[in-house]
């Protein structure tokens, strides 16, 4: 025993030796307004508004990527919708409001903003969305709106079993008829109404179904996405199967997301399924793509870098366009 310890001694000095500590320079950054928006030919009411979260106008400034302070939007931007001819179509205001809430006293809703108009885009008409804010160089993107999805079927198949949240199981199907003479890219949603029309909840993909449809992430597969969080964007292109007929069937929830009235705890019947097939852009289809790939790096350096794309001119982020074709069926 008294030999090893000197041989443990120097391994631990040849290793502590090995040690480097190298300098790495901060890439440089010149802060830029980004932005998120996307257009749809849909008007732009609060029911849209309130399911439709990930398409709302967010503004914020960049920074460093070795800067770790909040991210904050900002309320001051100028932004505004052109037509072909140069018009403005459409304005936006900023949902901030005076007081102390969210993070370092800004409302929750900082940086988000509305439109003033209720301005839709038509299917084949070209648009451009510039944005400017203090202190920042203006930043422009332009789009040409998608054709309209041919939603060809919807069917749900309802089980006989419930669950424990106020939800339903079921089987959803949904067929579309592509087009053969274009490249085209879709995303996919879904929701619940109630017997007066009214917003009763979202379809989720049933993970505990048996035989579930795989991984969250398949960039090749045509599912459902849900409206709410950028995670949860699927989006679809048709590349390899152009003009084949296009479907997916899944294992959903039916979720009750209305409120709770402790004085009428039963929870209301849902009376319809709503399906929206959204023709997207190429720009939305790939700004998905890229951010479900960095998403699924999870913080790993070693990972292959996974930049996100942008189509905003000399700023970052996404003018987005998708055409919504909208199918209900009774339950």
């Amino acid at each position: 025993m008294k030999k090893l310890f000197p041989i443990s001694a120097v391994a631990l000095l040849a290793l502590s030796g090995c040690e480097t500590v190298v300098d790495v320079e901060t890439p440089p950054h010149t802060p830029r307004l980004a932005l998120s928006y996307t257009l749809s030919n849909q008007p732009a009411t609060p029911d849209y508004r309130a399911f439709f979260e990930v398409r709302d106008l967010f503004v914020s400034g960049s920074q460093g990527v070795l800067e770790t302070r909040q991210l904050a939007g900002r309320k001051d931007a100028t932004v505004q919708l052109f037509d072909e001819s140069g018009q403005v179509v459409e304005q936006f205001r900023s949902k901030a409001r005076s007081g102390s809430y969210g993070y370092y006293g800004q409302d929750s809703l900082y940086g988000y903003y509305v439109p003033t108009r209720n301005f839709v885009g038509v299917p084949g008409r070209t648009y451009t969305l510039r944005a400017s804010a203090s202190g920042l160089e203006p930043v422009e993107a332009t789009l040409t709106m998608p054709a309209v999805p041919a939603i060809e079927k919807v069917e749900y198949v309802a089980s006989t079993s419930n669950n424990n949240y106020g939800g339903f199981g079921g089987r959803l199907t949904v067929l579309v008829a592509d087009n053969a003479a274009y490249a085209d890219y879709y995303m996919a949603y879904a929701r619940v109404l109630d017997r007066n029309g009214r917003y009763w909840g979202d379809v989720y993909r049933d993970y505990s179904a048996p035989g579930a449809d795989g991984p969250d992430i398949n960039l090749s597969r045509f599912q459902l996405s849900s409206a709410y969080g950028l995670y949860s964007q699927y989006p679809f292109s048709d590349v390899g199967g152009n003009g084949q007929r296009l479907s997916f069937s899944s294992d959903v929830l039916l979720q009750y997301r209305g409120s709770y009235d402790p004085n009428n705890p039963t929870i209301p019947e849902p009376a319809f399924l709503e399906v929206i097939v959204s023709g997207i852009t190429p720009e939305t289809y790939r700004f998905y793509q890229s951010l479900l790939r960095y998403y699924d790096t999870d913080g790993n350096p070693f990972a292959e870098p996974a930049p996100l794309h942008s189509n905003v001119r000399s700023g970052y982020g996404l003018f987005g366009g998708a055409a919504d074709a909208v199918y209900r069926i009774a339950l």
